[in-house]
């Protein structure tokens, strides 16, 4: 991809002014000369044949170290309508009308680099002040405003409104507002027949109509309201309320002038400070805008999680397309759904304007050539994109932009946002949104003359910087690969940092669907049974299940309603309430609380909950929120839910209830109304194994914020760690996927939940080392069914991926085949 500073840029106008400007391909200050012409612009002035005035009419002029266009800066900084067409021709996927909103929106705009110090577009409308003087006694002499071929450009056409029939003599009242209604409706002629005879003689119709043209392009106006006040024709003034692109809104005062004639109606002497009081002799309008671009967001080892990025597209041009089945199978053949390319067909775009289909990766570049050489109506062309390197893979953690809507930015005006700008809809892309974005900066300022410049307005110009997150891109794609498509999702954490490397959900999407527009895609991640969409991982919420029992396991112990030494009868049948409860694998005899986690044994858990719930209420939500449930992670960089934690003040509250036995024993073990997140599982699990509750991370540089410790005695603490690592071994639940298969230095537990619906999920939460645990996953799939088999093998993977990133095969094949 070609350095942002040594790519050519070319700009015509050919409305009002024909004025071009070209800037070479090699990179040369601002205004200075290059190699093959440097900064060239035809700028023409009226000669004032009476040496009464000069004019220094509306001008384009381009300064820049050049850069390329592409259609989608074009539409919104600039007049072209075609990006560089690699292979095939085709019009802009920008319509013309939105394209000629946004070559209004300012006189100098600067597409700013992203840290990488490249300068963008830059373009420079200016509009001169003018001058007219009247000397006594001297004819007045007539002025032409040559342009580009040294013939008077006729206005842009206008929508003429009818002027209100005039009696035979006007008040200077009256004459204003007429003036006042056709300049906010943009009537240049009306407007000029209301001017006296000297001025109209000096001053042409396309002259006059051209500098309030100017005015309007340079200021960025899109709406304009001219009131007028005033008793006689030395007291009438306008006053003006200008909306603005870049500028916000701007009012001001301006006096009208009047010559009356000895006979008909008075006339306005017109002068530039009708427009704006400040366009004084010798002054002129200026306005500067710098847009920012949006930053990248990366991995922890610098990998791109989202940029921005030239890509080369591929599309189609439909006005060269005349067997749309034939073209359609030959981009089916290409790789494209059917269903994508329909719907490209009927974009409601113009026949003559590319439509997209999808990016054109570097390893099919010249088969994307060869195709669209045969194919009628294929196109190539680049494109400024969002693009998403890893996909479906880290969909939900980074998530996408999206175009702001007419409604959106009608209520930002002062944020100097046109048509088409983006912004995070999801994910980091949602939460870093003003990090990433920046600001538009923008100044108007009133130069030139002997006056110190008067600035009208400014704000601050923001760069967009980058993100860089504790993510891991490897780890993101071992567990998008690793969840299968299934719904669930997977975290990873470091907890000795509590840093994320990986947050998944399943099923994904691919975010560059909604980058590119892609309707058939977008609908199908909309309109599935599965939720694609849905972030599982943040906003999932399940029941908890048994590895809730590590909570209830910890508020028996902590609360001294049970010790380490004392043993539980784990039988069949449970009989604490009515009706008695059955234990899913049958009698187990006599446990401890440790011995009660390897066995996953409801029992036990009914016990300390029923004896929690007599002895010491509100013992274990109380626990359970210790360990972060019930609220959300405060994960800075992300949103998620807070889940559910119930009790006694909750039932009452919600449903007017008191809280029973069974609702505290159905808490026990994880189910009844508790709701929880996969982030919060891992969070929880990694609280347990540094004895405090902290925020997760995933910006690099962000320290977890400390929430409260543990109410656990370090003896406590250990007889629960015992019990985790006795999961994993040969008589844990979890034995045949770690002991097994020699996997000896983990912890974890398992744990399966009924939903109120009759369904039941699977969740598994696994550690390694033992000793100083350097990762830890939490893996959930909704279907207990499809997921039992893969819950625990895919955490235990998930960790030793963490364990040893970037390792070699050789090293994988020793760990998998002890």
């Amino acid at each position: 991809m070609a350095n942002r500073s040594e790519r050519s840029y070319c700009r015509s106008r050919s409305r009002s002014s024909r004025i071009s400007a070209c800037v070479s391909s090699e990179t040369s200050a601002p205004g200075k000369k290059s190699s093959q012409g440097g900064t060239r612009a035809m700028l023409t002035k009226s000669a004032c044949r009476a040496a009464v005035a000069k004019v220094s009419m509306w001008a384009l002029r381009v300064s820049s170290p050049g850069c390329t266009p592409r259609p989608s800066r074009s539409s919104r900084t600039g007049p072209c309508d075609s990006g560089r067409v690699t292979s095939g021709p085709g019009g802009s996927s920008v319509s013309p009308v939105s394209l000629q909103a946004a070559t209004r929106s300012a006189a100098t705009i600067t597409r700013a680099g992203n840290r990488r110090e490249g300068c963008m577009t830059l373009r420079r409308f200016l509009l001169a002040s003018v001058v007219l003087g009247v000397i006594a006694g001297a004819a007045a002499g007539g002025i032409r405003a040559l342009v580009g071929d040294g013939e008077a450009e006729p206005p842009l056409p206008t929508a003429t409104v009818a002027p209100t029939p005039a009696p035979e003599r006007e008040t200077p009242l009256a004459v204003a507002q007429r003036f006042a209604d056709a300049w906010e409706a943009g009537d240049a002629p009306a407007m000029y027949d209301l001017l006296d005879s000297g001025t109209r003689a000096s001053l042409p119709l396309a002259t006059f109509a051209e500098a309030y043209a100017g005015f309007r392009q340079e200021v960025g106006v899109t709406a304009i309201d001219v009131s007028v006040s005033g008793e006689d024709a030395q007291r009438v003034t306008f006053r003006v309320r200008l909306e603005t692109s870049y500028f916000g809104t701007l009012e001001y005062a301006t006096a009208v002038p009047f010559v009356s004639p000895e006979q008909g109606s008075p006339r306005i002497a017109w002068t530039p400070e009708v427009m704006h009081p400040a366009l004084t002799p010798g002054r002129e309008l200026q306005g500067e805008v710098w847009r920012p671009a949006r930053g990248a967001i990366y991995d922890r080892n610098g990998e791109p999680l989202a940029i921005t990025l030239d890509v080369r597209m591929i599309g189609l041009d439909r006005s060269r397309v005349f067997d749309e089945g034939t073209v359609t199978a030959a981009f089916v053949s290409f790789g494209f759904e059917e269903d994508e390319v329909a719907a490209a067909f009927a974009s409601p775009l113009g026949q003559r304007h590319r439509v997209p289909l999808g990016i054109v990766p570097d390893s099919r570049v010249e088969e994307a050539a060869r195709f669209v050489e045969a194919v009628p109506g294929a196109v190539l062309w680049f494109e400024e994109r969002r693009v998403h390197p890893l996909g479906p893979a880290a969909a939900h953690v980074v998530g996408y932009t999206r175009e702001y809507t007419a409604e959106e930015l009608a209520d930002r005006p002062d944020a100097g946002l046109l048509p088409g700008d983006r912004f995070g809809a999801v994910g980091i892309e949602a939460a870093m949104n003003d990090v990433l974005a920046g600001r538009v900066g923008a100044r108007l300022v009133v130069t030139g003359g002997d006056d110190e410049p008067v600035v009208l307005f400014e704000r601050a110009y923001v760069p967009g910087e980058d993100v860089h997150t504790t993510l891991d891109a490897a780890l993101l794609q071992a567990a998008h690969e690793g969840l299968a498509g299934l719904r669930g999702a997977a975290v990873v954490l470091d907890p000795r940092t509590n840093a994320i490397l990986a947050l998944n959900s399943s099923p994904a999407f691919d975010p560059n669907a909604f980058e590119l527009g892609n309707e058939a895609s977008v609908t199908a991640f909309t309109t599935s049974d599965d939720d694609p969409l849905n972030d599982r991982a943040t906003h999932g919420l399940y029941s908890a299940g048994s590895t809730f029992k590590l909570v209830t396991g910890a508020a028996g112990l902590a609360q001294g309603a049970f010790s380490p030494a004392d043993r539980i009868f784990c039988g069949a049948i449970w009989y604490g309430i009515d009706p008695p409860r059955r234990n899913w694998e049958g009698e187990q005899g006599e446990l401890s609380i440790a011995e009660g986690l390897m066995r996953s044994c409801n029992p036990v858990f009914y016990e300390i909950a029923l004896t929690l719930y007599n002895e010491a209420p509100g013992a274990l939500p109380d626990m359970a929120r210790a360990f972060g449930f019930g609220a959300e992670t405060g994960v800075e960089g992300l949103y998620d839910d807070s889940g559910l934690v119930p009790d006694a003040a909750w039932k009452q509250a919600i449903r007017g209830e008191p809280w029973y036995p069974g609702d505290a024993v159905n808490l026990g073990i994880g189910q009844g109304d508790l709701l929880i997140t996969p982030l919060q599982l891992a969070n929880a699990y990694s609280a347990f194994l540094n004895g405090e509750l902290r925020t997760p991370t995933i910006l690099a540089g962000v320290a977890p914020l400390d929430r409260g410790v543990l109410p656990l005695e370090s003896q406590d603490v250990a007889h629960l760690r015992a019990g985790l690592e006795l999961v994993t071994g040969t008589r844990g639940t979890a034995g045949w996927v770690f002991a097994d298969l020699g996997y000896d230095d983990f912890g974890g537990k398992s744990g399966t939940a009924e939903e109120a619906e009759g369904q039941a999920h699977v969740l598994f939460v696994a550690y390694s080392p033992r000793d100083v645990p350097a990762a830890l996953a939490a893996v959930v799939f909704d279907d207990a069914e499809e997921g039992r088999p893969f819950a625990a093998p895919l955490a235990r993977d998930l960790v030793l991926a963490a364990l040893n990133p970037g390792g070699s095969e050789e090293e994988t094949e020793e760990e998998e085949s002890p």
